[in-house]
């Protein structure tokens, strides 16, 4: 790739090696900061999930109109005086050492176990996948038990093995909060009877997010879900809410595997939200699995109009596709690899996706805020026409987003992407597809996820569905650049060929929408 992406806010931070797992940290220089808050003294009393829903939609709204007045202003991204940054900049750092086989590491690191799982974070994830998989099981469960931090988070490593590591961390992280939690209260209350306000509300935030997940991944809750899941990254550095990943079926096997990235505001706090569109989009095929990555930190609607966070997620989210297709190389697993993007996710994702080739199929941005200018359809390693976009009439954050950003919107038949309706759709038989009535994926319930993006017996999600299981072909209402808006032909239950009728398409479409209709 030949473009580069340039930030106005100087930057220090040293390429990652993606490969490695463990606590990684870094930090990234802002090109503008908010005034210190003092919050209520209530701040640490929950609140509802709908109360939060609308909390945030309200703090976004004040934010927007906060920019368009020119209250607070936004350092948009520009080449002058800033420091050039190269797609390469975002992928996955090379191993230096040389490969091993499952023989020579158990040898070479006979009695200490720490010293080996140090040793696999310095290699590529291909590299460990080879490894992992050759490595006897008892090596393994040796691993996993003596260095869960490092192996939970480690690309390269069986999703299963990483999941078992994470889970078995969360009552410690738990304990330790709750401890950290209380030692500020009383600290505070000897000084003078208040807490910090700001590091009370952080911690807090903390502490809800990792006792939902404590709560989520007792063996009870994993043993009576229909659905598996799986915490495949428990990134516990810092002090606020831990960064994640958790995946709906059996990534080490599914012949579908999508990677869903979504957008502002989003954080393990909001797991339960995310996961059931997720749960949605992998209901699609049996032998599909869905990866909800909330890996990097989620710009507030203020930093929304900056690249930052982008910038800052694309390596991480780099790591992951790598890490899938290492592990799916090293089995020997046939699949298709998805990545569906959300909002401001759509930014971070490209930017991963320009990064390097991690043989992904296909692309698709819903709502989005807008791509980096530097970014062009060619410049994402997906295959011609496997590229996607949508934007509902009623997305109206969407537009504002790609203008106060200065980034382009994919959905315009000059970027070139291949675009699906979410306005709602009728199909051949009278079953009807429902529109997306503003700009969210998901809502704070079941019964508010209805007009959302992924929200049940939506237009947009019955295209999700299609277009990661290979059946995009049954889509319809696509458009392809340069065409005029029509109804795609898809083969009808007799294997009718490119010549079938739009009313054809649509009833044969209506057939396999029952499944979908069912998830409501």
């Amino acid at each position: 790739m030949t473009s580069v992406f340039t930030d106005a806010a100087p930057r220090s931070t040293p390429r990652l090696n993606l490969a490695g797992g463990g606590e990684a940290a870094f930090s990234l220089g802002s090109s503008w900061s908010l005034p210190s808050l003092s919050l209520p003294t209530w701040v640490h009393r929950p609140i509802s999930a709908a109360r939060a829903t609308l909390v945030k939609s309200l703090v976004m709204t004040i934010a927007i109109a906060a920019i368009l007045a020119g209250v607070v202003t936004v350092t948009q991204t520009s080449t002058a005086g800033a420091t050039a940054i190269s797609a390469a900049d975002f992928a996955p750092a090379a191993s230096s050492v040389p490969t091993m086989t499952a023989a020579a590491f158990t040898t070479a690191y006979a009695g200490d176990l720490a010293a080996a799982a140090t040793a696999l974070t310095t290699m590529s994830s291909s590299q460990v996948a080879q490894l992992w998989s050759e490595l006897a099981p008892g090596y393994r469960a040796l691993l996993i038990t003596g260095h869960p931090a490092v192996i939970g988070n480690l690309e390269g490593v069986a999703y299963t093995d990483r999941a078992t590591a994470n889970v078995s961390r969360l009552a410690g992280l738990l304990a330790d909060t709750e401890a950290s939690y209380r030692s500020l209260t009383v600290s505070s209350d000897q000084v003078d009877g208040q807490a910090d306000s700001a590091a009370l509300a952080t911690t807090l935030s903390r502490l809800d997010a990792i006792k939902l997940l404590a709560d989520r991944y007792t063996p009870d809750a994993i043993a009576a879900r229909l659905q598996p899941e799986y915490l495949i990254t428990l990134q516990a550095g810092g002090s606020g809410p831990p960064r994640v990943a958790v995946a709906v079926g059996d990534v080490d096997t599914a012949a579908y595997v999508t990677v869903f990235v979504p957008g502002m505001n989003s954080s393990a706090l909001e797991l339960d939200d995310y996961l059931r569109g997720a749960k949605r989009i992998q209901t699609a095929a049996a032998d599909s699995a869905v990866i909800l990555w909330i890996g990097g930190h989620s710009p507030s609607a203020l930093e929304v109009p900056s690249n930052d966070r982008a910038v800052e997620g694309a390596p991480l989210l780099a790591g992951v596709l790598a890490g899938y297709d290492a592990v799916r190389s090293a089995h020997g697993v046939v699949s298709q690899l998805s990545v569906v993007a959300h909002s401001y996710g759509t930014a971070t994702a490209s930017l991963a996706l320009a990064s390097g080739d991690y043989h992904v199929d296909d692309f698709v941005m819903l709502g989005s805020a807008g791509i980096p200018t530097e970014i062009g359809i060619d410049d994402l390693h997906v295959p011609a026409g496997r590229v996607y976009a949508s934007q509902a009439s009623a997305d109206t954050l969407a537009g504002l987003g790609q203008l106060l950003s200065g980034r382009a919107d994919p959905a315009t038949s000059s970027w070139g992407a291949t675009t699906f309706g979410s306005d709602g759709l009728t199909l051949g038989d009278g079953g009807h597809l429902g529109a997306v009535d503003g700009h969210n994926a998901v809502g704070s319930s079941n019964t508010d996820d209805r007009g959302k993006y992924l929200g049940p017996a939506t237009e947009s999600l019955y295209a999700i569905q299609r277009i990661v299981t290979g059946q995009a072909d049954a889509v319809a209402d696509l458009t392809t650049p340069g065409s005029s808006h029509q109804r795609a032909s898809a083969p009808d239950a007799a294997g009718a060929g490119a010549g079938a009728s739009t009313t054809s398409t649509t009833a044969s479409a209506s057939a396999s929408a029952a499944a979908l209709l069912a998830t409501r």
